[in-house]
């Protein structure tokens, strides 16, 4: 059997087995909520991450003036006002994704599921002057109530486009002002949502967990976060972010499942970092990212390298010269279409096998201790590969990258090349 047929054979279980699951997953209305709620709360856990470097600045004469001027404590309110409240701002934005696509109002039910979680969340009682004061501790809101906050965002959004869809509403008189009548449309299923998360506080409060959040955070977010720190579940992450792709299907398919999971140990990550504690975890959602993704889904930074500077057919070296500066910023989708890579069973084994090379190297150099920990500073997935090394891990990180891009161009050079010699006697057959 010559390679050519094992591979069309392969690709044709492939496309029979996965494709279906994958699209399916695609098109999930929960997933995809879930990834706009989490890419939509990035503009401020940017501005945290910032601040924290700000604070947490690896010059101590420059900490030591911060504190001495005190300044410390104030530069340190827009990261305890972001990551501490992660889940009061991915709920809103969960639920405002998720409603958008059930076509309802979609800022009532926002504020809704943040409501929603304030009367779920458990109250401490603290003594000021004498005077008994309730407030919500930061572990409620944060991380340590991101999965409720999704969890709630769904259900929220859901029970709202229900009641809305059911006419279970108030409807006012043509006569009245349109504002005045969303409200009183809204007024029905906030009524019922609201009453049924004050039932379930008072359920959860006879149980040994004493409240959702806390029983949601260990029988659920502790041991997701545990399968989320094994590299074996992430290289199987790994490996089908490119067999999705490589059928067309883009990988935030699968990656929006496990993106709370690692976002929540980059923000551990984070906390630790600011705290000057030792960092905990190696593999996050940022390491996964700069290592599985160097130029995009594959690591196709060296391949578009190769395609730009040796490639000697003018169809490839073009191709390759037009998609470097977005594959630079980790963006591949003109290579994976335009070359393409989508269907192709030449670049199937080297698409699969690069990240997971990548992955699996850069685990066990940090393993080891040759680089650092990624810190988990929230940066856009798109910053560019060795600055977002540097920034997150330090130089050590910076020169494994370097090596990785090496690697994985080996990885895929026989391939490319065999690509690239077809489509060369392709162009001098059509001269």
């Amino acid at each position: 059997m010559t390679s050519n047929s094992w591979l069309a054979k392969f690709q044709t279980a492939m496309q029979k087995w996965v494709e279906p699951i994958a699209a399916k997953m695609s098109q999930s209305v929960i997933l995809t909520a879930i990834k706009e709620g989490m890419i939509a709360s990035l503009p401020f856990l940017i501005l945290g991450s910032l601040f924290s470097i700000i604070v947490n600045f690896p010059y101590a004469p420059f900490v030591k003036w911060l504190a001495a001027n005190n300044l410390t404590s104030f530069l340190n309110l827009p990261y305890q006002f972001t990551m501490n409240s992660l889940a009061i701002i991915v709920a809103y934005f969960t639920t405002r994704s998720y409603c958008k696509s059930k076509h309802v109002d979609n800022v009532i039910p926002a504020i809704l599921s943040v409501m929603s979680i304030f009367i779920l969340a458990p109250l401490k009682i603290v003594k000021v002057k004498g005077v008994a004061t309730p407030f919500i501790p930061f572990d409620n809101i944060g991380v340590k109530g991101l999965f409720l906050a999704l969890i709630i965002s769904i259900v929220v959004g859901e029970l709202y486009s229900l009641i809305i869809k059911a006419n279970w509403t108030i409807k006012m008189p043509d006569s009245v002002p349109t504002t005045i009548g969303e409200s009183f449309k809204s007024l029905v299923p906030v009524i019922l949502i609201a009453a049924l998360m004050t039932l379930v506080r008072f359920a959860f409060s006879f149980t040994t967990y004493g409240d959702l959040n806390s029983a949601i955070y260990t029988l659920l977010q502790v041991p997701l976060v545990k399968i989320g720190t094994s590299p074996w579940a992430i290289l199987l992450v790994v490996l089908l972010n490119s067999l999705f792709f490589f059928f067309g299907i883009h990988s935030m398919a699968i990656n929006s499942i496990v993106m709370p999971i690692l976002y929540t140990l980059d923000f551990q990550n984070l906390a630790a970092y600011h705290a000057g504690h030792v960092i905990p975890n190696i593999i996050t959602w940022r390491f996964f990212y700069m290592t599985s993704k160097i130029g995009g889904t594959g690591c196709a930074l060296g391949l578009c390298l190769f395609l730009a500077f040796f490639a000697k057919s003018k169809q490839f070296k073009t191709l390759g010269r037009i998609s470097l500066p977005a594959v630079i910023f980790n963006t591949d989708e003109p290579v994976i279409f335009g070359m393409p890579i989508v269907l192709n069973p030449i670049m199937f084994i080297p698409f699969v096998i690069a990240p997971v090379v990548s992955f699996g190297v850069s685990y066990l150099a940090t393993l080891v201790g040759w680089v650092k920990p990624v810190i988990g500073l929230a940066l856009p997935e798109q910053t560019p590969v060795l600055i977002n090394g540097f920034l997150q891990s330090g130089p050590a990180f910076v020169i494994l990258q370097i090596v990785m891009i090496i690697v994985t161009s080996i990885i895929y050079l026989p391939f490319a090349r065999i690509a690239d010699n077809q489509a060369l006697a392709q162009e001098q057959g059509n001269q």
